[in-house]
């Protein structure tokens, strides 16, 4: 069992669901800057591979398959937290409202997305598996007539008709460090490959979301579109939508990239989060972890993510779970956006 970070609910930063998350925010003290030297070699080797990667995926010495149905890609630049999965929901839904039937294709990394597109769909095939061409063959053979990558801005063997890539305004930097060293997978000018960049926001302001996409301008002639990812509504996974949120003190449980930014929304939509269990992101939960949940919450409320509630709720079906769900709204640039999707499916 992880050990998990638990703290009172307004501790802020220090609640991050890792050590590594920390000190790629920062933190860490002597041992962090040890690393920090040890390992620019390594982020190093790292960018000039992938620097090679695209460009013989660009050239065409590294083959692309392309596939008879209209295929959308949801990527980011970063590890975790701009958006990826609910946008991908948006986009399905968008999609079928144009007479697609479409499909989701996932790498497999993180069992709780795939289940999270499931529970969201599930009448239309959720593919998992590294081996994304094969998944879409498979998809399309079920009766696909489109198909959606969650998180398939890296995965250059497929041949995608709309790259969509992701910026967090929370997250934006105009120098940031590549992985190991830091949360990024690629550098900013890895936005010219994209068709379509929208800059996400959770937390932070819109004027933040309309600088970053401003500075964003540098690195692409794609255009930029604001996307508002918002708590919409509580909901309970036994009986659906609830009217509110729980009455009382709740323990908030979560396993995502960035902690703090769901505990921000859930208390501006009315939770009152007293205790705070944070996992590092994808985190599997065991019957251990639903023992200790259930010691801390000590009757009180649970509150937690979508793509928590799909791992914790089928072990331990009793348990007073509250979710808050999330929904996009395009805060700039919709027509650019609708005039896209029209143009796929057409």
């Amino acid at each position: 069992m992880e050990q998990a970070a638990e703290v009172p609910a307004r501790a802020g930063p220090a609640l991050g669901g890792g050590w590594v998350e920390r000190w790629w925010a920062g933190a860490g003290g002597p041992v962090a800057s040890v690393l920090d030297a040890a390992l620019a070699p390594v982020e190093l080797a790292y960018r000039i591979g992938m620097r090679l990667r695209n460009h013989a995926y660009s050239r065409g010495w590294l083959e692309a398959v392309r596939l008879p149905v209209p295929v959308v890609s949801v990527g980011n630049l970063t590890v975790g937290g701009t958006g990826k999965t609910p946008v991908s929901r948006w986009l399905v839904d968008e999609l079928r409202r144009r007479g697609r039937a479409p499909a989701v294709l996932h790498g497999g990394y993180a069992p709780d997305e795939p289940a999270l597109h499931r529970a969201w769909h599930p009448e239309i095939p959720v593919i998992e598996g590294r081996d994304r061409v094969a998944g879409a063959r498979a998809a399309i053979l079920a009766g696909a007539t489109a198909l959606v990558l969650d998180d398939g801005f890296q995965h250059r063997r497929l041949v995608r008709d709309l790259d969509v890539v992701l910026v967090a305004a929370e997250r934006w930097s105009a120098a940031p460090r590549l992985l190991p060293r830091g949360p990024w997978r690629e550098p900013p000018a890895a936005l010219r490959r994209a068709d379509l960049v929208a800059v996400t926001r959770k937390t932070a302001a819109p004027g933040e979301a309309e600088r970053v996409a401003a500075a964003l301008a540098d690195y692409t002639d794609a255009a930029i579109v604001r996307l508002h990812l918002r708590a919409s509504r509580w909901s309970r996974p036994d009986s659906g939508p609830a009217n509110g949120p729980p009455a009382g003190e709740a323990v908030a449980v979560v396993a995502i990239a960035e902690p703090e930014r769901f505990l921000t929304n859930a208390r501006d939509a009315g939770a009152r989060i007293t205790t705070t269990l944070a996992f590092r992101d994808h985190y599997c939960y065991d019957a251990r972890d639903i023992a200790r949940l259930r010691q801390t919450a000590g009757g009180r409320a649970v509150v937690t993510t979508a793509k928590d509630a799909v791992k914790l709720a089928p072990l331990d079906p009793e348990l007073d779970l509250w979710v808050l769900e999330q929904d996009v709204r395009v805060e700039a640039g919709a027509e650019v956006f609708a005039r896209r999707l029209d143009l796929l499916v057409s």
